[in-house]
């Protein structure tokens, strides 16, 4: 038993602490940011898993405020501008 103490406070100070918020980084997550397969997908590595939510979370809004914003219908103008032709050569009437 002393041994798989030993191990547990091992694991323990090895385990990685996020750098916003400073709570240590949950088992799910620390295999999330070390497994290879999906430490490609993880994002920010040096983050816990509610800071990642967030993140992801953040992202999703502003795709979706430029997905609104490019889908918007632009103004209609109507005709010339009314400055137009007051510049250097314009016409004296």
């Amino acid at each position: 038993m002393p041994t798989e103490q030993r191990r547990a406070a091992q694991r323990e100070a090895e385990r990685p602490v996020c750098k916003r918020c400073g709570r240590k980084v949950t088992d799910e997550r620390w295999q999330e940011i070390t497994v290879h397969r999906t430490a490609v997908r993880a994002g920010d590595k040096s983050v816990c898993g509610p800071c990642r939510a967030d993140d992801v979370a953040r992202e999703e809004a502003a795709a979706e405020a430029a997905r609104l914003e490019a889908a918007a219908l632009p103004e209609p103008q109507d005709g010339p501008e009314p400055d137009r032709g007051r510049g250097w050569f314009r016409r004296r009437t």
